[in-house]
C-alpha cells in the first residue's frame, strides 16, 4: 500500500499525497456511484414488482451487476480526474475492467446452486 519515496525516505501512499483536491473528486466520483446504484435498485425493484419471467433477475445477478456498474462509475470519474492512477487512462481503466470480470466470474462460479 505504501511505496519508499526516493527524496525524503519516508513511505507515501500509492496514490500520491492526499490533499483536499483528491477528497473531493473520491467523494464526488463515490456519490455519481451511489445516485447509480439507488436509482438502478429503485428499478430493480419495480421490475421484479412486474413478476416478469426471467432468469437474469430471477438469480440476482442483476444486483451484482448494478454494484460493478457503480464500482466502474466511481473509478471511471477518479481516472478521468487523474487521482487514482498517472498512467493513461484506458490502461487503468482495461485493468479495473479485468479485475471486475474475474470477481464476477469467481462469485458465479462459486455461489452456483
Amino acid at each position: 500500500m505504501f511505496k519508499k519515496s526516493n527524496t525524503q525516505g519516508k513511505s507515501t501512499p500509492i496514490y500520491g499525497i492526499i490533499d483536499e483536491r483528491t477528497k473531493a473528486v473520491v467523494y464526488q466520483g463515490d456519490a455519481y456511484a451511489c445516485r447509480f446504484i439507488m436509482f438502478a435498485i429503485l428499478f430493480d425493484i419495480f421490475i421484479r414488482g412486474l413478476h416478469l419471467s426471467n432468469p437474469l433477475i430471477e438469480s440476482n445477478f442483476d444486483l451484482m451487476l448494478i454494484v460493478i456498474i457503480g464500482g466502474l462509475i466511481s473509478t471511471a470519474y477518479q481516472i478521468k480526474s487523474k487521482v487514482i492512477s498517472h498512467h493513461s487512462a484506458a490502461r487503468s481503466f482495461i485493468i479495473i475492467a479485468l479485475f471486475s470480470a474475474l470477481g464476477a466470474f469467481l462469485i458465479t462460479f462459486f455461489c452456483k446452486r
